[in-house]
């Protein structure tokens, strides 16, 4: 009887919502998905799901949810999850609400879900149905396992070849055998939530060593998260990120732009601060708190870390670094010594200001960094627009508009450091854009950015063309999409980009283009055809040989690449998923072209406890510069892996999962890989009809 009177009030709740939402103005209305792309675009841009999952299953998980929806009456929350378009809270309280309430009486009730905006719940029904029901779902101990929030995970992968090609060098001697290994433990138990990674690459040694930093495995990533506690919103201890604005000081999450399906100009702005659960040594670590005072949302965090460099000596034995490292392998001593011998604090707070349900904001990041070791670049054409110093402070303001069909977004800032010879340097940075929905059918996008010579944010990931640079370029882009029919989509986008000064490959300042056209058309909700063609120009180096015959020619020349795609994608049966990809790229630099191609194709059977996975790519790319990019399967929480293909020779993957109960997932990965012809890259060189082999066992265990 209990149960029913809150179904009753939550039945009236919504109803009264509903009503209300009919007649009330709204300056921002909710996304109307019009194709599988939109709401794959739309999932990406929420970043919901942990930074180290493999987008291409989500992407895979969201197109069978399309074409046959999950029941929300029977979903499991590691279901749910695997869609990444709800937050951990929104899941939570979705089956807190099943709990109390019962079952879904109707889709129209997630209405009355704390936390469940319009925006979640029109990204979330074309994934999902209600069937009606009226029995309260058992939860029995097993029920509880099978939805458990705590795993613990362990990937050993062994190494197969033999150690021929072994520098002589002692400071290049392995530490270790070439085994890797990875353990992850992450426990959530109501508002708590501890995650620990820790890792051990090929050629690192397990051993107890604090001088080196080393406890076993040679990277530990350890946080404690509490969220919804009396005086705070959200509290990380350990290793965490931030994301907030346009990605211009503060970027959480990955990026898939260059060379990927997805563009996403727009940085999601709502991240905030997360738990950094991979084994990159590029988070902050340290404390960070989100907290609310009225309708202002505010975060200070602190973070002291000993980040990897190679020290130099200058006179009076003073040492400094050229720069900070990010290799984190530490197979060799010489890879050793750089561990940890820079330390870095970083002090930042934002104001947020958020409001429209959480659809539209504007803050202010304000951020200072200080390294107890000068950092000076190497002499060249380029080093006096480098950071050099020991500390920096940057500051900017950010914001995301909604106003009837359009969405306003931007961020501006400026950065200082102080160089050795006591003299300061200010850099600036800024990008601003628009998304507007012309018609039903018509989509825009447009974006100008700015980031200056001498800007410098490490922890910054802004919308840009090249990734390695946190300042040096200014660009704009537009893009539009046409979608005719509710299952096809036609969309194009250009970027227009140029180098402020010289970099590394690049000894002048140049300018680029990129134009992309894709044509994506889905079929009973199964069947998924993608054309795309992308074409870059961009500037670089000549070669050494070819100046030597050449002395009197530009230092620059431009590359130009035509790459075409062909992709099908078809679901059989619920258990048969299926994928066919082609792929050629022409690359021209000067009088030189070379060209390539793969054919790929992917088998997937999946069952109740059992599931199968079969990608077989023939490649064929007769130097490097042609080289093609194709997603290769991985086990769970493995990251998205793109591996460059060239040479001529046929790659084989066969992955296969299996429960055995409902508490155990066991993994394995055999990668066979047949060089027929290969091809001299730098001081790596395959030998001729070679054949490598390699092997992944994980083991995951939900308690």
């Amino acid at each position: 009887m209990h149960t029913f009177r809150n179904k009753y009030v939550t039945m009236v709740y919504f109803c009264l919502g509903t009503l209300t939402n009919i007649h009330a103005p709204c300056l921002a209305q909710a996304p109307l998905l019009r194709s599988l792309d939109d709401a794959i675009m739309q999932v990406y841009q929420r970043q919901n799901f942990e930074e180290e999952a493999d987008f291409i299953s989500i992407q895979e998980n969201l197109q069978a949810a399309y074409a046959k929806p999950l029941d929300l009456n029977k979903i499991t929350p590691v279901a749910l999850t695997s869609l990444g378009i709800l937050s951990d809270r929104q899941i939570e309280h979705f089956f807190k609400h099943l709990a109390n309430t019962g079952p879904l009486y109707s889709k129209y009730e997630l209405q009355a879900i704390p936390e469940f905006d319009r925006d979640s719940i029109a990204l979330l029904l074309p994934f999902v149905y209600v069937q009606e029901s009226y029995s309260v779902p058992a939860h029995s101990l097993g029920e509880k396992i099978k939805s458990g929030n705590y795993y613990w995970l362990v990937r050993y992968d062994p190494y197969w070849f033999s150690k021929a090609n072994i520098s002589p060098s002692v400071n290049y001697l392995p530490l270790g055998n070439f085994d890797k290994w990875i353990t992850r433990l992450a426990i959530k138990y109501h508002n708590m939530a501890l995650h620990i990674t820790a890792s051990k690459q090929a050629g690192e040694a397990f051993c107890w060593d604090p001088a080196t930093h080393r406890y076993g495995f040679n990277i530990w990533s350890i946080s404690l998260s509490l969220t919804a506690s009396k005086y705070f919103k959200y509290l990380i201890i350990g290793d965490f990120q931030i994301g907030q604005g346009q990605g211009l000081l503060l970027n959480a999450g990955y990026t898939r732009e260059k060379g990927s399906d997805l563009v996403a100009v727009m940085r999601s702005n709502n991240i905030g601060i997360r738990p950094y659960k991979s084994i990159q040594r590029k988070g902050l670590r340290g404390i960070a708190i989100t907290s609310t005072i009225g309708p202002l949302e505010w975060t200070g965090f602190y973070a002291n870390n000993n980040l990897d460099a190679d020290l130099k000596w200058a006179t009076h034995y003073k040492p400094y670094t050229h720069h900070i490292a990010y290799t984190t392998k530490y197979d060799t001593l010489h890879h050793l010594e750089k561990k940890g011998t820079l330390n870095e604090q970083t002090v930042g707070c934002t104001l947020r200001l958020p409001y429209l349900h959480n659809q539209a904001a504007v803050g202010i990041n304000v951020l200072y960094h200080y390294y107890d070791l000068p950092i000076i670049p190497k002499v060249s054409h380029y080093s006096s627009y480098l950071f050099q110093g020991q500390q920096a402070a940057a500051s900017s303001l950010f914001y995301c508009l909604p106003w009837y069909n359009s969405l306003w977004f931007g961020e501006g800032g400026v950065g200082i450091f102080s160089t050795a010879l006591a003299k300061h340097k200010v850099g600036a940075a800024f990008i601003t854009g628009l998304i507007i929905s012309l018609s039903r059918y018509l989509d825009f996008a447009t974006a100008l950015y700015y980031y200056g010579k001498t800007f410098y944010a490490p922890y910054g990931n802004p919308f840009k063309q090249y990734a390695t640079n946190h300042g040096n370029e200014e660009g704009m882009y537009g893009g539009i999409s046409w979608t005719p029919q509710s299952n096809w989509k036609l969309s194009t986008h250009a970027h227009l980009f140029a180098t402020l000064r010289p970099k590394p490959q690049l000894d002048k300042a140049g300018h680029g283009y990129t134009v992309v056209t894709r044509s994506s058309y889905t079929w009973h909700r199964t069947t998924t055809w993608v054309l795309q063609h992308r074409f870059n120009q961009n500037p670089k180096n000549k070669s050494i040989e070819t100046m030597r015959i050449h002395p009197m020619d530009n230092v620059v020349g431009i590359i130009q690449k035509h790459h075409f795609k062909c992709k099908i994608d078809h679901i059989f049966t619920p258990t048969w998923w299926t994928n066919i990809e082609m792929q050629y790229t022409h690359y021209t630099f000067g009088a030189v072209t070379y060209s390539g191609y793969a054919l790929s194709a992917v088998q997937k059977w999946i069952c109740n406890k059992l599931q199968i996975a079969c990608k077989v790519i023939y490649f064929n790319a007769k130097n490097y510069a042609a080289r093609l990019y194709i997603h290769t399967p991985q086990p769970l929480y493995n990251g998205m892996f793109f591996k460059p293909f060239y040479g001529h020779g046929i790659d084989s993957h066969f992955l296969i999962c299996w429960k055995p109960i409902p508490w155990i997932r066991l993994e394995a990965k055999y990668t066979v890989t047949y060089l027929l012809e290969s091809i001299y890259l730098k001081q790596r060189m395959a030998n001729p009809n070679s054949k490598k082999q390699s092997i992944a066992l994980q083991c995951m265990l939900r308690l």
